[in-house]
């Protein structure tokens, strides 16, 4: 099965995507526990990571080259998030009292290689004042995302070899993962890649075992309200195991199972990589709103700024990948 026919993948990302928004329009502005319906930032997270172990795996299993999957994962993201990057760089330059041009370099090549854990600011302080640190405090699950390719051909081959065995090994393993750390209070250290493989295992069993599941669109449908109901219950506390297999089960229901959406325009990645910066700046400047007029000015500009982004960056950048990875028609001689 095509994992991008008939099914929700493209709205059900643009809706994690909206979740986040929602979250950081609070959280960016120092509301440390967001009530509903901004309480989901960190859900919507974890519901992108099954996402991404379910389509990376099907891109991995139809063509299992390790140079033409990585060329294309590049591809994929590495556009876009470079040019925010850059943006971001410039943007802090043309802020800064006194930009020292070394320290500028060192945020951009920080930043360009996913470690903006490195440096969240320049020399001359600009975000001085902000609740959190960083003009973009979404890019931290991108090094996870990239740790995740690196790491799924090798996962998926050996699961085509040993079994499911591998996959509850590794969800075990990433699970204990987390709860010791959380325990311990490292919450930082608990949502890095080991903790969050949890969710894209399920992805990936979502793919691995996706016709095994047989469910009416009605039944689908309703069994994801009572999920997502669930979810929103689990939120507070994120019990292990049975929080990651809640929001696993939705996030295949309301993908492969919920009758589908006519929505194929993908600008989850653009909603997602520009929406905290806007309000970053906002804040910075004094002029963040919010309220109900603030949010709806925010989304109106990111959905705006990510539909250019996804005509003028993505899909050029995908165009090239694919230029790059396809493959050569073998040429067969002729016995002479």
């Amino acid at each position: 099965m095509n994992a991008h026919l008939a099914n929700n993948f493209t709205p059900l990302r643009l809706t994690l995507a909206l979740l986040v928004v929602l979250g950081h329009f609070q959280l960016l502005d120092g509301v440390a526990s967001p009530p509903f319906p901004f309480n989901y930032a960190s859900f919507a997270v974890d519901g992108f990571f099954v996402v991404s172990g379910y389509l990376v795996t099907s891109s991995f299993d139809r063509d299992p080259d390790l140079m033409r999957f990585y060329v294309r994962r590049l591809f994929r993201i590495y556009p876009l998030y470079l040019l925010v990057v850059l943006a971001q760089t410039a943007l802090l330059g043309a802020l800064s009292p006194a930009p020292e041009p070394l320290s500028l370099l060192r945020y951009f090549a920080v930043n360009a290689v996913f470690a903006n854990f490195l440096q969240y600011d320049i020399a001359a302080p600009v975000l001085t004042g902000l609740h959190t640190p960083g003009l973009n405090p979404s890019l931290w699950t991108l090094k996870i995302e990239i740790g995740f390719y690196l790491l799924l051909p090798f996962l998926w081959m050996a699961v085509r070899r040993f079994g499911a065995g591998v996959l509850v090994a590794v969800f075990a393993a990433s699970v204990a993962y987390m709860a010791v750390l959380r325990a311990g209070g490292q919450f930082e250290l608990a949502k890095q890649l080991p903790g969050q493989l949890q969710f894209f295992v399920l992805g990936i069993a979502a793919f691995r075992y996706r016709d095994r599941v047989r469910v009416g669109p009605r039944a689908a449908l309703a069994a994801a309200i009572v999920l997502a109901a669930a979810a929103t219950l689990l939120l507070p506390t994120h019990p292990p195991v049975l929080y990651p297999l809640v929001v696993g089960a939705l996030m295949m229901l309301v993908a492969l199972r919920v009758p589908p959406m006519a929505f194929q325009t993908d600008v989850s990645f653009g909603v997602y990589l520009l929406h905290a910066p806007l309000i970053q700046v906002a804040l910075l400047f004094g002029v963040y709103r919010g309220d109900l007029v603030g949010l709806g000015v925010l989304l109106a500009v990111v959905i705006v700024l990510a539909l250019m982004a996804e005509r003028l960056v993505e899909l050029p950048g995908i165009r090239i990948g694919r230029h790059l990875t396809r493959r050569k028609p073998q040429v067969t001689r002729a016995a002479g």
